[in-house]
């Protein structure tokens, strides 16, 4: 965020403002400290610096989007259709096991184990089914609480709130993903600047990846035009964690963008054929020598490489093996690094049309 400076002429402090109060007294009042003219001027000038260097500033600071937080960042946002994204609900699959013919209805709420410390996770199951011959079976699920609270790793949903007789176990072989928190501030400001920036153009490709990133839980966007003849649009996107988008997320973006084909009934032109799907990850093992700074842990420097490397893949339809050296050498915690290999080679790596890269399995020599 760039840096609030105030007008020099609301820049007095408050022993200006109060040199300024006893010059302008009568002639021949008595000004000096501890005198009545004195003691009357002092707590209005306090008042007066107060005003200016706090509340004054504060409401400068709210007016424009630049600088504004909270409520007054969303009255920015509103009246241009930047709306705030909120909290969204984690996705996935519970496997059940159990008594073959027993029936599960959508609405039966699983749960995470809790402990004295802290309540268990509630998820309720989205779709109805009945266990087949095999004993087992894999329903979709989603969280009672939005957030990134609920992206609960594999192996932690354990518990049935109200008992199924006939089903002797659950859990979740996968992490539950697709859960955010309430946008952040500078996320949402970059949002609002960059609508200013680039006004909407009917079906530019820039609106489309506006359009997408107003759906809680979307990160990535790539938009591919004509990818199956005229007016067809397909968007790509992958989820807050640049991971692959989940069925829900996709459904969601497509409901927001092109409900109804090319009938206009989202913020897709009438005409258009959007089709909403996720990117193709495409991993990218990195192997290295690394020597890391006094005072960090290897296992810290690693997760801080993942992250900053993950950061250049970003968007990116050539991997550079020379830019990737660097991005390491300047990530937090590293000294220096030497004997990279990406995919097992020093060659870069070209991506095709929709496809992403992402960092795969790290290795410290």
């Amino acid at each position: 965020m760039a840096e609030f400076v105030l007008p020099d002429f609301l820049q007095e402090s408050e022993e200006e403002i109060h040199k300024r109060m006893i010059d302008m007294a009568p002639p021949n009042y008595e000004t000096s400290e501890g005198s009545l003219y004195w003691d009357h001027t002092a707590p209005t000038a306090m008042v007066r610096s107060r005003l200016v260097e706090y509340e004054l500033t504060l409401t400068l600071m709210m007016m424009f989007p630049q600088f504004a937080s909270g409520p007054f960042l969303d009255y920015h946002g509103e009246p241009i259709g930047v709306i705030r994204r909120p909290a969204a609900f984690a996705v996935g699959n519970v496997t059940l096991r159990g008594k073959p013919g027993t029936p599960i209805e959508a609405g039966s709420v699983v749960s995470t184990i809790g402990d004295e410390n802290e309540a268990g996770l509630l998820f309720k199951i989205t779709e109805n089914g009945t266990v087949p011959e095999e004993g087992i079976i894999s329903l979709r699920v989603m969280a009672l609480e939005a957030g990134a609270i609920s992206n609960v790793p594999a192996g932690t949903i354990q518990g049935i709130v109200n008992s199924i007789p006939g089903i002797t176990s659950i859990t979740n072989e996968e992490p539950l993903k697709d859960g955010t928190d309430v946008e952040d501030d500078e996320t949402y400001r970059q949002r609002i600047i960059e609508h200013h920036q680039n006004k909407p153009l009917s079906g530019a490709r820039s609106d489309y990846v506006k359009w997408a990133k107003e759906v809680s839980g979307v990160g990535d966007v790539i938009v591919l035009p004509l990818w199956n003849g005229p007016k067809t649009v397909k968007v790509l996107i992958t989820n807050s964690e640049r991971e692959l988008a989940s069925e829900e997320l996709i459904a969601a973006v497509q409901e927001h963008i092109a409900p109804d084909e090319d009938k206009g009934g989202g913020r897709a032109p009438i005409g258009a054929i959007v089709t909403v799907d996720t990117i193709t990850l495409i991993p990218i093992d990195i192997q290295f020598t690394l020597e890391i700074e006094t005072g960090y842990q290897m296992a810290d420097v690693i997760e801080n490489i993942k992250s900053s490397v993950n950061s250049y893949f970003s968007d990116l339809p050539l991997v550079k093996w020379a830019e990737v050296i660097a991005t390491i050498v300047n990530t937090t915690g590293v000294s220096d690094c030497s004997d990279v290999l990406l995919n097992d080679s020093t060659k870069n790596i070209i991506l095709q049309i929709g496809e992403r890269a992402v960092v795969g399995e790290v290795t410290a020599l």
